[in-house]
């Protein structure tokens, strides 16, 4: 696991933190498919210990009537927070 290092302007009330610079995800080749149809989830981040840490991407079985919306770094005042992503119906 990569621990990306951050300077941290505020913790919010929502479990996430909003730091100065977004971090770049590191770069690494996508594995094959384990099974037909199954979806990429891309590499998304996590806060714990006063920092953020990337968490690589990975296949996931698909999902029926679902589709997936993936995180990205979101604007907060003057830095970012790291918005999860997640399933839709």
């Amino acid at each position: 696991m990569v621990a990306i290092v951050a300077v941290v302007f505020t913790a919010c009330s929502s479990g996430y933190a909003v730091v100065s610079s977004r971090p770049h995800a590191p770069y690494y080749n996508r594995p094959p498919a384990p099974h037909a149809g199954w979806i990429w989830i891309d590499g998304d981040y996590y806060y714990r210990g006063g920092r953020y840490h990337y968490r690589p991407g990975y296949w996931h079985a698909p999902r029926p009537n679902h589709r997936w919306s993936p995180g990205g770094w979101q604007r907060h005042g003057k830095g970012w927070y790291w918005k999860k992503g997640r399933w839709h119906r």
